[in-house]
């Protein structure tokens, strides 16, 4: 990002949640923007990840503007936004059959992703059988299933207890 400027328009006026922010990410580096609510943080996920636009600057991936969405980024957000009428596995192997995977390549997929974050076990559950912090791996899972050059999380650790989030983190960590 650079010189990245964002600015909302409403009622009361205008409020600039973003201006002129510089970042540069390598590749397998996490990076963090820390600061207090409303300060610009979810704004800056948010136009990295295609799903709004900046009024000015530049965003660029390997060198590539971002227009607008991309399979090269994934977002997971403060809440799971799992599919409730869906068992887990579904929830999982869903992105893979939005991009035509076959039937049985999206299950197998889904299912090693579903190991690696320790929720094997439960792939045939409904949702609203988990936990806050099993519900966050579900999303994790299917994150790191669509095989993203970039994960972006905006809090999604934030709802769940102390011993749940560390947990996540340090599975985090491992991947």
């Amino acid at each position: 990002m650079r010189g990245v400027c964002k600015t909302f328009r409403a009622s009361h006026g205008e409020f600039r949640a973003l201006q002129d922010l510089d970042f540069h990410a390598a590749a397998g580096e996490f990076v963090c923007l820390l600061g207090p609510s409303g300060c610009g943080k979810t704004t800056a996920l948010n136009i990295i990840a295609g799903l709004e636009q900046a009024d000015g600057g530049d965003v660029l991936i390997d060198g590539q503007p971002v227009a607008g969405p991309g399979p090269d980024r994934v977002v997971i957000f403060q809440e799971a936004a799992l599919f409730p009428w869906l068992t887990v596995r579904d929830n999982v192997s869903f992105g893979l059959a939005a991009h035509g995977m076959p039937r049985a390549e999206r299950h197998r997929l889904a299912m090693a992703q579903l190991e690696m974050v320790n929720l094997g076990d439960f792939a045939a559950a409904s949702v609203h059988e988990l936990s806050g912090g099993m519900k966050q791996r579900v999303a994790l899972a299917r994150a790191l299933a669509l095989n993203p050059q970039i994960l972006l999380m905006d809090e999604p650790f934030a709802a769940l207890d102390a011993l749940a989030r560390e947990s996540l983190h340090l599975e985090l960590q491992t991947l």
